[in-house]
């Protein structure tokens, strides 16, 4: 399901976790840094057993879509998307819905540890 630019709502950080040296030689995660902001739209996954499963343990699924560009394609699930009022979605799955790299959909956890 493609969105139009009317649809893309939302203003997210993408973010993924530097790198940095632990001072014995070693790199280590470090804080999430923003690699990009683009702009999104939401879809709040509903139905299914896995779903209200998740709600209950407080979690909240969602399928996020953002265009194509070169910032949102290299993304992988180990970024995660920090929306403006500050909360944190961990990445899951990335998709090419139809195969014309217009845009992505992306399956997002709310929730969840980071």
């Amino acid at each position: 399901m493609a969105a139009t630019a009317g649809e893309l709502r939302h203003k997210i950080e993408l973010q993924v976790r530097s790198l940095v040296d632990d001072g014995y030689g070693n790199e280590i995660a470090g804080p999430f840094e923003t690699q990009a902001t683009v702009h999104a739209k939401f879809h709040y996954l509903r139905g299914g057993e896995e779903v209200f499963a998740g709600r209950l343990a407080g979690k909240q699924p969602a399928i996020v879509t953002v265009r194509s560009i070169v910032a949102t394609r290299a993304l992988t699930t180990s970024w995660r998307i920090l929306t403006t009022d500050g909360e944190a979605w961990n990445i899951r799955s990335i998709t090419d819905p139809d195969g014309r790299r217009a845009w992505l959909e992306i399956l997002a956890e709310k929730g969840v540890a980071t």
